[in-house]
């Protein structure tokens, strides 16, 4: 069964059947970061989402955050997919109270989302810091006037979907003095690897990021951009992950154009797709049927 990653847009704007026709075509994925969204979201939108899940033991397949694939790869040298090795093996059910729109987090639960609240603010600054200078990648940004903008940031984004070469290059120069002994090489990178898909996302979404603002970031950033930017980088976690899986359930316009970008080849699902074939009929997973993918490159 092939393995598909699930995102917050889908779980939240799909019908129940829909969601749960997913859950019985394929494998689905559900990752740290869209717990994280789902313990943290306003609660009828919780309520909501958990109320689709399939009510039985194992739902959905939980996998690790990005940040642990990403040490994985460190450790043992080698790309972290396929994503279904790294799920959680234990058998679970979901609280009920979380379908009730009751559950309230305590004891290690409200510990660890503690710690993931502060790491997912940490990788929010950083994400908005590398946006701020990701023109420095792309010489032919500076120095054009704004009317150009678009169409060479789109060259931008065409370069660092397609350009492999690129993509290591880019990787090479975030490894300075202070990088750990036991990074891997830009040479063993390949599309397999999260490091690979990390880089390309960063960049990726970065420059939506940077064309956003026309380079000029405030100074004294409020709350609405850093809601904003926070968004904007947990596409990124969803992109990596789908781009590593091969498919993605998403209603996220942004994340939609970005994974198309990086992986023309791989399946895209929106809930009209679901409910057209319906729960119990096979379903058309080419993704080429979207209709606004790229055909497959070469390599």
């Amino acid at each position: 069964m092939m393995e598909i990653v699930l995102d917050k847009s889908y779980l939240d704007g799909a019908p129940t059947a829909s969601v749960r026709s997913l859950c019985q075509h394929f494998h689905v994925l559900m990752s740290d970061e869209l717990f994280f969204e789902l313990l943290t979201t306003d609660v009828p939108s919780q309520k909501r989402c958990f109320a689709k899940l399939p009510e039985r033991e194992n739902p959905l397949a939980l996998i690790p955050n990005v940040g642990f694939l990403l040490r994985f790869e460190r450790e043992h040298q080698c790309g972290c997919a396929p994503l279904t090795q790294h799920q959680v093996p234990d058998r679970y059910v979901f609280h009920k109270k979380l379908r009730e729109g009751t559950f309230v987090c305590e004891g290690e639960v409200l510990e660890n989302l503690t710690a993931w609240r502060a790491h997912v603010e940490g990788d929010t600054r950083d994400f908005v810091e590398r946006s701020k200078v990701v023109h420095q990648f792309f010489p032919e940004l500076n120095g054009i006037e704004w009317k150009d903008f678009p169409a060479a940031v789109a060259v931008a984004r065409r370069k660092i979907s397609d350009d492999h070469d690129f993509v290591r290059q880019i990787y090479e120069s975030f490894l300075d003095e202070d990088a750990p002994p036991d990074a891997p090489s830009p040479g063993a990178l390949t599309p397999e690897w999260s490091w690979f898909r990390w880089v390309q996302c960063q960049i990726i979404a970065g420059l939506r990021l940077f064309q956003r603002y026309q380079g000029r970031f405030p100074e004294d950033p409020g709350p609405e951009f850093w809601r904003r930017a926070e968004h904007s980088m947990l596409d990124v976690y969803y992109v990596i992950l789908g781009s590593l899986a091969g498919a993605i359930a998403t209603r996220d316009n942004e994340i939609r154009e970005d994974f198309l970008a990086l992986r023309p080849d791989a399946v895209l699902l929106s809930p009209d797709v679901l409910g057209a074939a319906g729960a119990n009929r096979p379903l058309n997973t080419d993704a080429r049927q979207a209709g606004s993918a790229r055909p497959p490159r070469a390599g």
